[in-house]
C-alpha cells in the first residue's frame, strides 16, 4: 500500500474523530505553547522561494496561498481541512519533521489543531485531543 495514501487516510481519520471525545479532566491535558517546541534552525518555506512551483493546467484552481501567522510557523502544518463555513480550519502540526514519528507523539504538541477566522483574521490554533495524552491517566 502506498505510504502517502496511508498517511492521508490516517490524517482524515484523526480529523473525523478529533471532536468525538470530551476530555474527562482538563488537568490531564498539557497546556504547552506549540511555538515553544519550534527548533531555532528551521525557516518556513514559502511559494516565493519554490524552485519548482506547481503548474496549474486548469482554470478551476488558484495559486496556493499560505495561511498567515499564527497558523503558519516554522514547524510543519499539514493536511489542512476547511469546514464548509470557510472560517474553521483543522490541520496537523508537528514542530520538527526531523524527529522520528514515534518520538513526535510524545512531545505534547504534535497533533490536530483548530483555528477560527473572525473578521479575516485566524485565531491562535488550539490543540484538539481525540483521547488522553500518551502516558497520562485521566482521573475517573
Amino acid at each position: 500500500m502506498d505510504g502517502k495514501w496511508f498517511m492521508a487516510f490516517g490524517s482524515i481519520m484523526v480529523l473525523l474523530t478529533a471532536g468525538c471525545f470530551e476530555p474527562a479532566d482538563d488537568a490531564a491535558y498539557p497546556d504547552i505553547d506549540r511555538e515553544s517546541k519550534l527548533p531555532s534552525d528551521i525557516v518556513k518555506r514559502t511559494p516565493s522561494g519554490d524552485h519548482h512551483p506547481p503548474i496549474l493546467h486548469s482554470g478551476l484552481f488558484e495559486e496556493p496561498v499560505p495561511v498567515p501567522y499564527p497558523v503558519s510557523t516554522s514547524g510543519a502544518e499539514d493536511s489542512p481541512f476547511v469546514l464548509p463555513d470557510g472560517n474553521t480550519l483543522y490541520f496537523f502540526f508537528t514542530p520538527d519533521v526531523r524527529i522520528p514519528v514515534e518520538k513526535q507523539l510524545l512531545d505534547d504538541v504534535t497533533g490536530v489543531y483548530v483555528t477560527h477566522r473572525t473578521n479575516g483574521t485566524w485565531s491562535v490554533p488550539e490543540r484538539q485531543w481525540g483521547s488522553h495524552p500518551p502516558g497520562r491517566d485521566i482521573p475517573a
